[in-house]
């Protein structure tokens, strides 16, 4: 087992690879992503913010939690989203928040981030594939729905 941990002033951070993993399937389209993301939050009472991080072959290498907001607001920067993915030596990752109150419509703010995680992954060279909106039954993805180039 192959472990890098390290430590900053507040946070510790451990990436293990394991052997087996049961969630290193490939993420081939929008709903498969969708799918892990409502399985992990979907259901969360406060919007919570997820990056699913992806390697070469889009297959999910791991997701973390990178911000627990209020029922209808979570703040974040690019800066929380790509870390762990850098930490985890990542190709892409998806990011994904759910809305509490059950509409997957994405806000003016929603809006907003997506460009903004666009702009940094580009530069990063850690591309962002798709920013989700889940629901408990439902989903909106910026790639799918139209929203990925007017963004």
């Amino acid at each position: 087992m192959d472990t890098i941990r390290i430590t900053t002033r507040r946070y510790t951070f451990e990436v293990v690879r394991e052997a087996s993993v049961e969630y290193r399937r490939a993420v081939g389209s929008p709903q498969e992503a969708a799918d892990i993301a409502r399985s992990l939050i979907g259901a969360e009472l406060s919007e919570v913010v997820i990056v699913i991080m992806l390697d070469a072959r889009n297959r999910v290498m791991g997701y973390t939690e990178v911000s627990r907001g209020t029922v209808n607001a979570s703040r974040l920067t690019a800066r929380d989203v790509f870390l762990p993915a850098l930490l985890s030596n990542a190709c892409s990752v998806v990011a994904a928040h759910n809305h509490p109150s059950g509409d997957r419509l994405p806000s003016a703010a929603d809006h907003r981030v997506t460009q903004a995680l666009r702009e940094a992954g580009e530069l990063l060279g850690l591309p962002l594939l798709d920013h989700l909106i889940v629901t408990d039954v439902a989903h909106y993805s910026f790639r799918d729905t139209g929203g990925w180039d007017g963004v």
